[in-house]
């Protein structure tokens, strides 16, 4: 059994409430332990002097889909893509992701005949753990469900899939959008009912959440709302909010887990939906409806992004500007749609700092615990920008720098100027640590330093007690850009500049536990269903694996 001690650390771990104390954390067998077994064979680290944290845990990213692939043909004769994302190698994301702290990764949208793709992705991803969440806003299998009151029926069909492809959880959607499209088509919103099923898109954001807490699964919803980046999404989004509460769902994970879940409804990208830059409706929703979180979104401004989408409101508002950059457009059969393309976010555009504005403002004013750190990686940030995104938020000062050349109209007018909160030390490691792994459904194994947590730390060369990082940010910012250890399962897998790419992580996955007996029936339905009416057979979506690389969360 492998042992490591990080001894004389100051140590911040959020969930077990300590804040900067002079502590040693013992990893053995890759969990954190009080005490070792024996004496012998144990590694040291010292870290006096330092801060020692729990490793950072993704929770909205595109990172293994088919639409990477298609990102990646699309850069293929571009030199700043080449330069800047380097292919988007699968190596290239693990390393920059290991660089500033990650030991875990979440694949946000995956459509149930593309996941052997992600599957395939995830297992040639190196080191990190991950996961993905699977899509079904567009399944026509589930067309009686969404529009009746068969929770049941539609829990027990969600869960056998999950386990068929090995999903972690569910993603809403933009639900039955490619059926509006049928007629050439972009729906104004969320409540027109569709020509060819009797329900709205509506009754899918309202069915998904209750099939989520039948199942009890470790993840709430995890919801993307259409027409993101324009104005149809502020009035989409708070329809969608409203609906889900007055629902009057409770979260419900059925797990052995101390550590739970609080919310029912994760908003993906916050930072897309108010365009206007208004976001006091927003705010006020949050900060009195303790069970929703969102991830924030954050704009990095990198010389070009990559852009993976499902979205028709956005790629029309694309296409319809100035976009030197081609376009792959693909419709997976009663799935739904995808979009793959290249973009530049510009200083000088005034909605494109609205979005940059939009996240800082939304992490100033709710409670981190309620809020996850996120980039939309790749589409608005390589993750490489974090260290940099971070010093936005502990100090209005580097705020204020980064601001100086923006869009003159948006530095008249923006949510920023009135407000100059910063946050704490504490409170950015909630955000990028312990909130993550907590709406994920696995606080008591990520982002987290308390016993029988998996062994995932980092340690910075930074001492909180004789450095102001609202005022020295640059020292900050280079602490994070430079981690010296990150651990992952008390295995060193970044010691300075040394990077460890030759273990692989675990895939994590859940199914969740359906309330209803007779499952056979239901089952056989969608079978006979997928038969008769799909060209693919349901038992196709079977996916083969090693279960030495599976680790199920129940």
């Amino acid at each position: 059994m492998s042992k490591l001690i990080v001894k004389n650390g100051f140590v911040f771990d959020p969930f077990n409430k300590i804040e900067g104390e002079p502590k040693d954390i013992l990893i053995e067998d890759g969990k954190i332990v009080d005490k070792f077994t024996s004496s012998n064979d144990i590694k040291e680290i010292d870290a006096k002097g330092k801060t020692v944290v729990p490793a950072a845990v993704e929770i909205h990213a595109h990172i293994a889909s088919q639409q990477l692939n298609w990102v990646r043909l699309l850069g293929s004769d571009n030199q700043d893509f080449q330069n800047l994302w380097n292919g988007l190698a699968l190596n290239t994301i693990a390393k920059n992701y290991i660089s500033n702290g990650y030991t875990f990764i979440l694949e946000a949208n995956v459509f149930p005949s593309l996941a052997k793709q992600t599957m395939f992705d995830l297992q040639r991803l190196p080191v990190l753990d991950k996961a993905f969440l699977l899509n079904p806003s567009n399944l026509w299998a589930l067309e009686l469900e969404y529009q009746k009151k068969m929770v049941e029926e539609g829990a027990v069909f969600l869960s056998n899939l999950l386990e068929k492809v090995k999903g972690f959880g569910l993603k809403a959607y933009n639900p039955f959008e490619a059926e509006y499209w049928n007629w050439k088509v972009v729906r104004k919103n969320v409540s027109e009912r569709g020509r060819l099923f009797n329900f709205t898109p509506m009754d899918v954001y309202e069915k998904l959440p209750r099939f989520v807490e039948h199942l009890g699964l470790p993840h709430s919803i995890h919801a993307h709302i259409e027409g993101y980046e324009s104005q149809h999404s502020k009035e989409n989004l708070l329809a969608t909010l409203n609906k889900v509460k007055s629902l009057g769902l409770k979260p419900n994970p059925k797990n052995d887990f101390e550590i739970k879940r609080s919310q029912i409804f994760h908003l993906a990208h916050g930072s897309s939906y108010n365009i206007d830059g208004d976001n006091s409706e927003l705010i006020k929703f949050y900060n009195e409806n303790q069970d929703f979180d969102m991830d924030l979104g954050f704009v990095g401004f990198d010389a070009l992004n990559p852009l993976i989408t499902s979205d028709r409101h956005l790629i029309n508002k694309l296409t319809n500007i100035t976009n030197p950059n081609r376009l792959i457009r693909s419709s997976v059969e009663s799935e739904g749609d995808s979009f793959a393309t290249l973009r530049k976010f510009n200083k000088k555009i005034k909605d494109d700092c609205v979005m940059w504005a939009n996240a800082i403002e939304l992490a100033l004013k709710i409670s981190p615990w309620q809020l996850q750190l996120s980039v939309n990686y790749p589409n608005y940030a390589d993750i490489r920008t974090l260290p940099e995104i971070a010093s936005w938020l502990i100090s209005n000062d580097a705020r204020k720098k980064f601001m100086n050349d923006m869009d003159t109209g948006f530095l008249k007018d923006n949510s920023l100027n009135s407000n100059d909160k910063e946050l704490t030390f504490n409170e950015f490691a909630i955000l990028a640590r312990s909130s993550p792994a907590k709406s994920l459904g696995i606080g008591d194994i990520k982002g987290n330093l308390g016993l029988g947590a998996d062994g995932d730390l980092n340690i910075l060369n930074l001492n909180l007690n004789d450095t102001d990082i609202s005022k020295e940010y640059e020292k900050f910012n280079h602490s994070l850009a430079n981690i010296d250890f990150v651990i992952k399962a008390g295995e060193i897998i970044k010691d300075h500049s040394k990077i460890n790419l030759h273990n692989s992580g675990k895939i994590f996955w859940a199914s969740g536990k359906p309330e209803k007996e007779d499952t056979k029936s239901i089952l056989a339905k969608k079978e006979a269903f997928y038969q008769k009416y799909y060209s693919n057979f349901y038992d196709s979506y079977n996916i083969t694996i090693n279960n030495e690389t599976l680790r199920k969360i129940s």
